[in-house]
């Protein structure tokens, strides 16, 4: 079964309808490649292995009896989550102590979405104590990257990344706040996904109910992998009536039409730091490929300090103080207690000041895809660091710092809400690999994967392994 689990999601999951793979050999498969690389790696923080074990007898039961076109999208399959939403029987923790036995009860609504459209959920990814730097943590210790044991997966959906890259799930779930899914994809060669802001509802009495710049989010290996994940993500599959706002076809049937001759800017200046050579070249090459493709591109940098003017606000409300009360502060992490203290202590017209200020700077900075289709930019300005880059000890002063040098593209389409993908386009002198990013208008993930597409049959990457785990 070596092949297959390497294999993109929507191949496995026709090798199991056609019963090519059973999903119980796949599981095993899964399970054995877990128990063998995961002690290094450090990328799952809980593995349910007996309900997937008995999913997965489950779904071949299913595959047996049912005809394929009955069979939901993804039956069989199987998919990490993030520990920042409910599993049901697992701890949701956030890799903070203060929320080491916060057992759920039930599955979260995305989780549930999951289950509905067949997939199988493996267990729960590393992240560092908040979501708030590079996967470490004094709670689940150092997540490690694939293709370099010494060196990060980054965050915070590092252990979704480091978990997909080296082949312990077929689909990973993340979250993406400030760059935390398209960072990691960039980092461990994978294909990365954030949606656009209220893509992915569940109506008003489901989800979070306040402003946010945080948004469930995919990484994958394959163009169409992000194309069918998402139609999951929207409620495509769901059985019961969807809320509205959901694309009005799957995605999975669009994502291969031509896109025609689009207008494409680039730029290899980022919002803050330098970016680093190796990075810059990778975005230039991309749209040069684009140019010969029959693409518009000219070089185009958005006015960073325009929407940057709302970074300082919440990635999410009420965060990390709708979780442990202040009580408990000296079971978070230094870095940390400052941010769990001001979301305390955040009131409703900061906040809502915060998100007016957001919305104005958003419709400013905008302007410039009334011009171009797509931005073409680095995900990250810099490869892969080491492990002992941004340390879950740090002081939040010594926190701040760091990432103040960090040559993050990603950052201010969290602001927008813009939906943006990070392709593995290349490849460092050293063997890391270096993704880059395209941004379009808000929900018009239909045209980032059609061009995402064209760039796939241009620039392959899916036999792209790390030797660690290969």
């Amino acid at each position: 079964m070596n092949d297959v689990v390497w294999s993109d999601a929507v191949a496995q999951a026709a090798a199991i309808r056609s019963r090519e793979a059973s999903a119980s050999e796949l599981v095993r498969d899964y399970l054995d490649r877990i128990e063998r690389f995961d002690p290094v790696l450090r990328s799952y923080v809980a593995v349910d292995t007996e309900r997937a074990i008995a999913d997965a007898r489950d779904a071949d039961a299913i595959v047996a009896r049912e005809t394929s076109a009955s069979l939901p999208p993804f039956l069989g399959v199987t998919i990490s989550v993030k520990d920042v939403i409910d599993v049901a029987g697992l701890a949701t923790t956030e890799s903070c102590k203060a929320l080491s036995n916060n057992v759920a009860a039930v599955d979260g609504p995305l989780v549930q979405r999951f289950r509905d459209a067949g997939f199988i959920v493996l267990g729960k990814t590393n992240v560092p104590e908040f979501c708030s730097s590079m996967t470490s943590s004094e709670l689940n210790g150092i997540c490690r990257n694939p293709w370099d044991t010494e060196r990060t997966p980054a965050g915070s959906s590092g252990g979704a990344a480091a978990a997909l890259a080296a082949g312990l799930c077929a689909i990973a779930h993340g979250t993406d706040g400030a760059g935390s899914v398209r960072v990691p994809a960039s980092f461990c060669g994978l294909v990365g996904v954030k949606p656009t802001r209220g893509f992915t509802s569940f109506g008003p009495e489901r989800g979070n109910s306040y402003y946010t710049t945080s948004v469930d989010g995919i990484l994958c290996r394959s163009v169409r992998d992000a194309a069918s994940a998402l139609d999951v993500y929207a409620g495509w599959f769901d059985d019961g009536a969807s809320w509205p706002g959901r694309p009005t076809a799957a995605l999975s049937d669009l994502s291969h039409d031509d896109p025609g001759r689009l207008r494409i800017g680039v730029t290899t200046n980022p919002p803050m730091g330098q970016a680093e050579d190796e990075c810059a070249d990778a975005a230039v090459a991309v749209a040069k490929m684009l140019e010969s493709l029959g693409h518009q591109v000219e070089e185009r940098t958005p006015r960073w300090d325009t929407i940057l003017v709302a970074a300082m606000g919440p990635m999410t409300v009420p965060g990390p103080a709708g979780l442990v009360g202040l009580d408990q502060l000296e079971l978070v992490e230094p870095r940390n207690r400052g941010l769990l203290e001001r979301g305390a202590s955040l009131t409703l017209v900061e906040h809502a000041r915060w998100v007016e200020q957001c919305r104005a700077a958003s419709l400013e900075f905008l302007e410039l895809w009334s011009d171009i289709d797509i931005l073409v930019t680095p995900t990250s300005g810099m490869v892969p660091p080491s492990v002992d880059w941004a340390p879950w000890n740090q002081t939040e002063e010594e926190h701040l710092t760091t990432f103040m040098t960090f040559p993050n593209f990603a950052q201010p389409f969290n602001l927008t809400g813009q939906p943006a993908f990070s392709l593995p386009l290349a490849w460092s002198a050293d063997g890391l690999p270096i993704g880059v990013q395209l941004v379009g208008r808000r929900f018009d993930e239909k045209t980032l994967l059609r061009v995402s597409a064209q760039i796939e049959g241009a620039l392959p990457w899916v036999d792209r392994r790390p030797s660690f785990v290969s």
